[in-house]
């Protein structure tokens, strides 16, 4: 019989064998007869016969010699049944432990998301998460760019805004809208005032996102939600453009201009009196939050109980739903 050979890092073995015969065999010998064994497995002993009739015909050598009062094992059997016996019960392990894999969450996960949500919210959430799940490890990974989940090993991510859903091969679930609002530091309105319309904000320093010199907004009145052309379009100027919100919200705390921001990005800033929010009957609408995964058949138990409670906490926040 040929040995066992390693090409090109896969494991080669010299036939390929029926591992359901071999369990079979292996009852056989432990139960001592085919009949024995046929009950234990609730089998026809023909049934029995012919698995290890085929096993001895795969592996083309005998492993039993059988007379009508007694089986033996020959040296080939000997040899089989004691690494077979060792190497089922780690087979079986494995196997267990994969099935529970997709009936109770454990294993690890690994998530990504944009920096400045990642800072706000996941920190609890993923910390509440473990608690009721012991088994499960999570890694996360806060970062600005697009990561490909399926090349780099990601079991989920969170994305803002439709745009970075280009790939078809994932599945988007939208949480939320992501509404903007406008902030102002005490010290910048106390020096230049206070914009009471959008029209007014041309007349006034802001901090731009991602746009240089002046961005173009359409902002709706909360007000008039239902009215049909609510949108109103204006034009924001300014010397400072940032490409992280959280650079953003330092620079309106020290007064260079008025920052256009989700609200859950200065809530602790403007409960502490660093911000005010103004113009509060406007909001801007611009992106989407959603949960984006590689494929939704045979997910593990771990990412499934993942995506509901990450589902259930971030539509029930009230600053990511400030409006309900």
């Amino acid at each position: 019989m040929g040995k066992t050979v390693i090409n090109n890092g896969t494991i080669m073995l010299p036939t390929l064998i029926n591992l359901n015969d071999l369990v079979i065999f292996e009852e056989v010998i432990r139960t001592g007869g085919f009949s024995a064994a046929a009950r234990k497995l609730n089998q026809p002993k023909a049934s029995v016969s012919r698995a290890v009739q085929r096993l001895e015909d795969d592996l083309a050598v005998r492993l039993i010699q059988r007379t009508t009062r007694s089986l033996r094992l020959t040296e080939a059997g000997v040899l089989l049944y004691e690494q077979a016996n060792a190497s089922l019960e780690q087979i079986g392990d494995v196997l267990c432990r994969i099935k529970n894999m997709h009936e109770q969450p454990e294993g690890h996960l690994k998530i990504t998301m944009p920096i400045e949500f990642g800072m706000f919210f996941m920190g609890s959430l993923i910390a509440d998460f473990m608690q009721l799940y012991p088994q499960v490890y999570v890694q996360v990974d806060l970062s600005s760019r697009l990561v490909n989940l399926i090349e780099e090993g990601f079991d989920l991510a969170l994305r803002m805004g439709a745009s970075t859903l280009q790939d078809s091969s994932l599945v988007a679930k939208k949480l939320s809208e992501l509404p903007l609002r406008f902030y102002a530091s005490p010290y910048y309105l106390g020096k230049y005032g206070r914009p009471d319309t959008l029209q007014a904000l041309t007349k006034h320093e802001s901090i731009l996102f991602r746009h240089t010199h002046q961005q173009t907004i359409q902002a709706s009145c909360l007000s008039h939600k239902k009215a049909q052309n609510n949108r109103t379009e204006t034009q924001l100027h300014g010397k400072l453009s940032v490409d992280h919100y959280s650079v953003m919200k330092d620079a309106a705390v020290a007064g260079a201009g008025i920052a256009l921001m989700p609200p859950f990005m200065c809530h602790a800033e403007v409960l502490a009196g660093q911000l005010l929010n103004i113009l509060e009957q406007y909001v801007v609408e611009t992106d989407q939050l959603f949960l984006v995964y590689p494929t939704r058949k045979h997910q593990s138990a771990a990412v499934k109980i993942l995506l509901d409670f990450m589902t259930q906490r971030l539509l029930s926040h009230p600053l990511l739903n400030p409006d309900q």
